[in-house]
């Protein structure tokens, strides 16, 4: 059985897919960072700024929940949690060489870079959510809405590079959506998704039944710095909108114009 070591954070939606490795594979380590701060500051807003920006933290925090509550971390991994912006110490070396896994699978975490990616050579795996090269960085289930291109949320399994988001693709998939779904059910539609076909794709990777696709052409780059009041309310705008129900009414000609990476099925 695989050894796997997961770099993720603590929310529903990481346990969830910590639940899911440990089904299929022999899971050592699990490794949380906590989330930076800046990602949910608001002192800076005016009261009625606020007021939304928490509103929509907290709805996505509710629908999450519904989604994943039921889940915890596997009792029988070493678990280790750390302060953001401390995935790459020395501390997180030692341990990963300790723990010698056969992959590391990367989830919601900071940028992995080049020193600890190379103690393992094409062993980390990077569940990014967002459709690479089409959407990279931050957010990237997020931004699509606000370009009228929900044809690019979904998720991206490739192998993790010093360059965000940019290694060689094993999987991608979209979200099974219908005109009832809000913006928080449908990212957490991804997550579940992913949850259950990530194990699979390891495991072909694994057995070199597929080989990595090398990913061409520009996208946009997300920033959260970007991820401003009046982004969020015209995103929601979409929603509000026409705009799901215009993409569904065309789904099928409007994801064959952004193409996506699949495994054949034997």
């Amino acid at each position: 059985m695989l050894k796997i070591a997961l770099f993720t954070s603590d929310s529903y939606r990481h346990k969830y897919i910590a639940r899911q490795l440990a089904q299929s594979f022999d899971l050592k380590l699990i490794l949380t960072e906590k989330k930076s701060r800046k990602i949910k500051q608001t002192s800076q807003l005016s009261v009625e700024d606020k007021v939304f920006v928490d509103r929509h933290f907290k709805a996505r925090e509710k629908v999450e929940r519904q989604f994943f509550a039921a889940y915890d971390f596997p009792q029988r991994a070493t678990y280790v949690s750390l302060e953001h912006g401390t995935i790459n110490s020395e501390e997180v070396a030692d341990l990963l060489q300790k723990t010698a896994p056969d992959y590391i699978i990367l989830f919601g975490t900071s940028i992995i870079k080049k020193k600890i990616l190379n103690l393992f050579p094409n062993r980390f795996i990077n569940l990014h959510l967002g459709l690479s090269p089409y959407y990279k960085g931050s957010a990237t289930n997020i931004f699509p809405y606000l370009y009228n291109e929900p044809e690019c949320v979904g998720a991206t399994i490739h192998i993790a590079t010093a360059e965000v988001d940019a290694g060689g693709i094993l999987h991608q998939l979209r979200p099974d959506i219908s005109l009832e779904d809000s913006l928080h059910s449908i990212g957490n539609k991804v997550i579940l998704k992913a949850g259950k076909e990530l194990a699979s794709i390891i495991s072909t990777y694994d057995t070199s039944q597929s080989v990595p696709v090398e990913q061409k052409g520009k996208g946009r780059i997300c920033r959260i710095q970007d991820f401003s009041p009046g982004v969020l309310r015209q995103i929601y705008a979409f929603f509000d909108g026409e705009g799901l129900k215009e993409y569904l009414n065309n789904k099928g000609q409007r994801d064959s114009l952004k193409p996506i990476v699949t495994v054949k099925e034997e």
